[in-house]
């Protein structure tokens, strides 16, 4: 049987109020669409961002999504996740709903953290044999 899934690196800023979240979004969603983005908001997360990962440009690694956890056959046993499970959960049913796309700014996400500003900085596809 064969199945494909996908990585996604995400980068993320969070702050403590709504109000900073939606000016990061204005902000950055002003920048050109892209690479552009990215970086400005790599850049935004070292000075506002009160998450640990701000010291790596808001970097929360590469997440494996569409494999099923619960399925033996699915290599390494499941999916790499968010350590944020909220976090976790708004991005996969975005992607799911084909909400969220690479180089678009997403948000303000609120988890028990705060708000959340994201953007998916790059995806890459694997297709395997199970």
């Amino acid at each position: 049987m064969a199945g494909s899934s996908f990585q996604i690196q995400v980068r993320h800023i969070q702050t403590a109020k709504k109000a900073i979240a939606d000016l990061l979004i204005e902000t950055i969603g002003g920048e050109k669409r892209g690479v552009g983005q990215v970086q400005l908001l790599m850049k935004l997360a070292v000075k506002y961002s009160s998450c640990r990962s701000k010291d790596d440009g808001g970097n929360l690694g590469w997440v494996e999504m569409g494999w099923n956890p619960e399925d033996p056959r699915s290599p390494r046993g499941g999916f790499k996740k968010l350590e944020n499970e909220e976090l976790h959960d708004v991005v996969s049913n975005a992607l799911s709903k084909n909400d969220i796309h690479q180089g678009l700014v997403y948000g303000p996400i609120q988890t028990e953290q705060g708000y959340h500003v994201l953007i998916i900085a790059n995806e890459f596809k694997t297709d395997r044999i199970l």
